[in-house]
């Protein structure tokens, strides 16, 4: 995701780095530029700035982090000294807590937070594929959207990222999470791809129970996931296709994303009396599966 969307602001002409750790992906960028494979399957090779030396953050305006979210401090803990103090940051990451990890890591700054129906996969170093379009929303989750977050908005929207800054941003982090956390683990188990939770009806009643699971948490907190089983249902379909990201997570060995989609919200179950027995059997499967010490090497802020 985040050299889908570097790669779509270097496009539009905004001036753009793509900071990470030393990768074979951010070594074939700099020497070739980005291959951007589109949804019809055009493709482009966009020149892209990459950096690994967290120095070339101090002239960022805008910093937008799109790491797996149990990366989010170690990415950011570099930066720290650079960031410019009146830099706005933006996480569109998936579940739960990374604004506030942002938050103790860059405490004099600025932090939005998002969601995006975007997909991207990487096939190979050096090029990324765009897989699903969809909207993208962002906002302070406070009562009152202010210039700035719309600003970032339009910024992203003239680069065919379509974003809208909203007020209730908290809401969609949680109606998001309630998908993510009943697409994503169903499919990384079971080796499928998403459309299989909308066609299968045993896949289907499970992630109508995991999303149960979450909307009942969010409600507790006063938000309120209405209809939530059809948009699960609805969104596998859009996306049928796709593999989930703790799918290719767990393909590729890698760390996955389970702590800050299951283990979060079952902790905040917990601290609300809700008992949420699907997630917790989901995340113990999911942890079960991962390999241990296994991280990802060249995540993306």
């Amino acid at each position: 995701m985040g050299s889908l969307i570097a790669a779509r602001l270097a496009v539009a002409g905004v001036e753009v780095t793509l900071f990470g750790r030393p990768s074979p992906h951010l070594a074939a960028i700099q020497h070739a530029g980005l291959r951007l494979e589109e949804r019809d399957t055009t493709h482009r090779q966009v020149p892209l700035r990459v950096a690994t030396d967290p120095a070339a953050a101090a002239t960022a305006t805008h910093s937008l982090v799109l790491v797996k979210a149990w990366a989010t401090r170690d990415a950011l803990r570099p930066l720290r000294c650079y960031l410019p103090p009146d830099s706005l940051v933006l996480t569109l990451q998936n579940g739960l807590g990374n604004r506030e990890a942002i938050q103790d890591e860059l405490p004099a700054h600025d932090i939005v937070a998002g969601v995006t129906s975007q997909a991207a996969l990487r096939p190979r170093p050096g090029a990324v594929r765009h897989t699903g379009d969809g909207p993208t929303l962002i906002g302070r989750g406070s009562a009152v959207v202010d210039d700035r977050p719309r600003q970032v908005a339009a910024i992203l929207t003239g680069a065919g990222i379509q974003t809208a800054a909203v007020a209730d941003i908290d809401h969609w982090i949680w109606r998001k999470l309630a998908v993510n956390a009943a697409i994503n683990g169903p499919t990384a188990l079971t080796g499928r791809a998403n459309g299989a939770v909308a066609d299968d009806p045993r896949l289907r009643a499970a992630a109508g129970v995991l999303a149960g699971e979450v909307a009942a948490v969010a409600r507790a907190l006063r938000f309120d996931l209405a209809r939530i089983e059809e948009t699960v249902v609805d969104v596998a379909r859009t996306s049928a296709l796709n593999r989930s990201s703790m799918l290719q997570d767990l393909d590729a060995g890698r760390r996955t994303e389970v702590a800050a989609i299951y283990d979060a919200v079952i902790e905040a179950g917990a601290q609300g009396g809700i008992d949420t027995p699907a997630l917790r059997l989901m995340a113990a499967l999911i942890h079960a599966r991962e390999q241990p010490g296994e991280a990802d090497k060249d995540g993306m802020a």
